[in-house]
């Protein structure tokens, strides 16, 4: 029987960060078979969700807690869950000077935390969505700390899955302004679907347009006009584009891609890109389309942990 542990890290990379978020950070671990050769699966939560999210009950769909305990009679493996929530309610995994650097978090303080409990093991990503993103963002950046990821339906091609929300962002702000809009949000029992979906805009703003007095929306908050150099920010960090001059990074990597072909924010559309550009430049890798949408996709780990975790029996 697997075994569910809960531990603390001091998180150097995020002491005295923008936004005053704790720095002593919760890590849950999930043990089960483990031998020398099991390898360490970090998971990055969806936005909106932490560490803590990925053990939520599900009484209506397959939940993570499923997944593992369906592979754990077949399966080693050692799961890493940290806890890597913003006031933003999520996190993209990327170094931030309005937010924090998450991704010095994740890829020095995090790593050092496993090796200093585990020691040395090979180590993989994997997520869905934001965390998605993270995954393949992280191993993109830092080829030489990671074996491979699971990227499910992480966020892709920005221009499909959130040029469609600025509208919306626009019409929400365009009176309050960013701040007094974050503020109201913040102290609001509950939110509509239009200001959540504003905030999330927001919080993408923070981690891909930082700025020395804030945020900077990639869009004018007069007219709602896009800003084009702003917006270019923005997409030097989507994965499709930076496949054009990382590419080499991947090479050799354990690579998953999965996504639902109904998806609702439409990142289907990238993860096919990043498929199909991955295959015309010979890297090696597994894609697999689901009749799902974004959400209540737990189950597509039981095809993508064996993948990984059948090489370390």
């Amino acid at each position: 029987m697997y075994k569910i542990q809960e531990d603390e890290l001091v998180v150097k990379a995020l002491k005295n960060n923008p936004l005053g978020d704790p720095y002593i950070r919760k890590i849950i671990t999930v043990e089960n078979m483990v031998k020398e050769s099991t390898p360490v699966l970090i998971g990055l939560p969806g936005f909106f969700g932490s560490g803590n999210s990925f053990l939520n009950r599900s009484y209506t769909s397959t939940d993570f807690i499923d997944v593992i305990t369906k592979l754990q009679d077949e399966f080693g493996f050692i799961i890493v869950l940290p806890d890597t929530m913003t006031k933003f309610g999520g996190n993209q995994f990327v170094d931030s000077s309005a937010i924090g650097d998450y991704e010095t978090y994740i890829t020095r303080d995090l790593l050092k935390y496993i090796k200093s409990k585990y020691g040395d093991r090979d180590i993989f990503l994997f997520g869905k969505s934001s965390g998605g993103f993270g995954s393949i963002s992280l191993a993109l950046g830092h080829p030489e700390l990671y074996k491979g990821f699971i990227d499910i339906s992480g966020d892709s091609y920005f221009p499909y899955c959130y040029m469609p929300d600025f509208s919306t962002a626009y019409m929400e702000t365009r009176e309050s302004g960013i701040d007094e809009f974050i503020n109201t949000y913040r102290k609001s029992l509950t939110h509509t679907q239009n200001q959540i979906t504003a905030y999330n805009v927001i919080a993408m703003a923070g981690f891909y347009s930082p700025d020395r007095t804030g945020i900077k929306l990639p869009f004018s908050d007069e007219t709602g006009e896009l800003i084009p150099e702003i917006w270019e920010r923005w997409l030097k960090f989507d994965p499709v584009n930076r496949l054009k001059d990382e590419m080499e990074h991947l090479m050799g990597k354990k690579i998953i891609l999965q996504t639902g072909n109904h998806d609702e924010f439409r990142i289907n559309i990238g993860m096919n890109i990043i498929h199909h550009t991955l295959e015309k430049n010979s890297i090696n890798h597994t894609y697999k389309e689901y009749s799902a949408g974004h959400f209540n996709t737990n189950y597509f780990y039981l095809d993508s942990f064996p993948e990984i975790l059948m090489n370390y029996k």
